[in-house]
């Protein structure tokens, strides 16, 4: 059988992902006067957090929300989101964050998926109420409470509303806890539907080689409507630590006070800008206290890691979807092309070049109007479209390596996270391939090679139809300054075979939205096809 497969099913530490209750309420217990929200000047113990959880969650009771129902909030990151989440997550209902810049039918094509109970706009995002299809949904009012609660929970009745009682929902790792859209870069967004599980597997996997204990605070950096930014929350219930919001548009304040941030490329770029820029002011500066930035989204210049790893910060990179609850493998930032190594708790398989991956993070289904469908075949595995090979001490191990392929098909390496030889490199998506005078052309490895030049920020490449070749690659740029087709020439004549040059450059137009942690492909796509009508 041609295929290699690398599985990490290693035991998980500390107290496991077995919680016997609502995390917070684990950490109340266990750990109540560590601060372990942080809002500007605001700090909330864990058993504030607790204490706010039920309050919302009591507001939430009282216009109807009931164990099994879905809450849509229309929300960009804010503390009132968050507490919605959990509060949500308490009644045993599952808040369902969509990102307010999307266009109305974007918004009400993920509505009609959701066929929400409820929904709920934060403040800034009210204007658009009236174009939203919400399908009858109520929509729900909360009261922020500004200041932590100075009152006892423990010491407290459970709160009553009719006879719905909130202490009558008990946890349960196998509920619904999240629905997040895929970024619909190839098609139409999927919504796909975790429980607690698959997330507290997921985040389990990766602190065993990303170390985040509970001395360590979290930036909140990337939206909650992304898998990344929900995997930083459930992280944050996981491992018991602290969890920042940002409460300033400056980058370098935000990353001052917390050892620990999800970022991609661009803003770990401006940080390190910033930095410099506050030094050539003399501006008194501290060591940071930034320890460990785990990157994603784009290809990580090396320039930038080693910038970093001078001033004392670990950079990590890998590969993840949505479907995996975030992260597959991971590793510290290098010069390698590859991804990194398989984390706890997951499998990954290379069934010719085609990546298939499962485990205990995976997602328990495709969700529409209520209805799960299994996103696997029939043996468990996720086709994700992606396209790889897994490089051991630099031999390439796939359908064309018969000798190496032939001891290692089917072989389940058990190795520790990073003490393994095995890493993932990827190819590109399957779907994304085209031919030019007979060569295969994967647009991902020639956006590596752009995003390496130190003006260019985002890259996308597409095919263009040709007379003599088939096809020739083009390429959408969002740079900082102009560069001409001649300087990019000059630039990749070492660096990529000529057939793969692109012919043309384009500037990415304001008007496609860019938000979540990539450029979406369909909508750049469909502006590339309405230039040549």
């Amino acid at each position: 059988m041609n295929n290699n497969m690398m599985s990490n099913d290693l035991a998980v530490s500390n107290h496991g992902v077995n919680f016997s209750d609502w995390p917070w309420l684990h950490w109340a217990e266990s750990n109540p006067d560590q601060v372990a929200l942080v809002y500007g000047e605001l700090r909330f113990t864990w058993l504030q957090v607790n204490e706010l959880v039920n309050e919302y969650a009591k507001q939430l009771t009282e216009q109807g929300v009931r164990e099994g129902h879905v809450i849509a909030a229309v929300s960009t990151n804010n503390l009132t989101v968050l507490w919605l989440y959990l509060a949500s997550l308490r009644l045993g209902a599952c808040c369902v964050i969509l990102d307010p810049k999307q266009s109305s039918e974007q918004l009400n094509d993920k509505l009609e998926t959701l066929a929400a109970t409820f929904i709920w706009l934060s403040e800034p995002e009210l204007n658009v109420f009236a174009d939203l299809q919400d399908e009858g949904a109520k929509q729900l009012v909360i009261t922020y409470l500004e200041r932590p609660l100075t009152v006892d929970f423990f010491a407290a009745e459970p709160f009553t509303t009719g006879m719905y009682t909130q202490s009558d929902v008990k946890w349960q790792a196998q509920r619904l806890v999240s629905i997040v859209f895929t970024s619909g870069s190839s098609g139409k967004a999927k919504a796909v539907a975790h429980n607690a599980e698959n997330h507290l597997y997921s985040a389990a996997g990766l602190l065993q080689s990303f170390v985040y204990t509970t001395q360590d605070s979290w930036l909140l950096s990337l939206p909650l409507f992304h898998v990344s930014g929900l995997a930083i929350v459930w992280r944050w219930l996981f491992a018991g630590g602290q969890l920042a919001l940002p409460a300033t548009a400056n980058i370098v304040e935000q990353l001052s006070t917390v050892t620990h941030a999800s970022l991609v490329p661009t803003q770990l770029k401006r940080y390190l800008h910033e930095l410099d820029a506050d030094k050539d002011k003399e501006q008194a500066q501290s060591a940071p206290r930034l320890k460990r930035i785990l990157l994603g989204g784009a290809v990580i210049p090396v320039v930038l890691t080693g910038k970093a790893k001078s001033l004392g910060i670990e950079c990590w990179s890998g590969y993840g979807m949505t479907e995996m609850a975030s992260t597959v493998t991971a590793k510290h930032a290098d010069s390698s092309a590859g991804v990194g190594m398989l984390l706890a708790h997951r499998s990954l398989e290379i069934d010719g070049q085609s990546i298939k991956v499962r485990g205990a993070s995976l997602g328990i289904g495709y969700y529409y109007r209520g209805i799960l469908r299994s996103m696997t075949d029939e043996h468990g595995w996720l086709i994700t479209g992606d396209l790889g090979e897994i490089k051991c001490e630099n031999a390439v191990f796939d359908k064309s390596s018969s000798e190496l392929a032939d001891t290692l098909f089917n072989k389940r390496f058990d190795s520790a996270p990073n003490k393994s030889s095995e890493e993932l490199f990827i190819l590109g998506r399957s779907d994304n391939m085209f031919i030019s005078g007979g060569e295969n052309i994967h647009p991902e490895h020639i956006e590596r090679i752009l995003l390496s030049h130190p003006l260019i920020n985002q890259a996308l490449v597409f095919p263009r139809e040709d007379a003599e070749f088939g096809h020739r690659p083009i390429a959408v740029i969002d740079a900082m300054a102009h560069i001409s087709v001649c300087e990019m020439n000059n630039y990749l004549q070492y660096k990529l075979a000529k057939f793969m040059w692109p012919l043309n450059y384009y500037t990415l137009p304001n008007n496609i939205i860019v938000s979540g942690i990539k450029l979406n492909r369909a909508s750049v796509q469909l502006w590339i096809a309405s230039l040549s009508k």
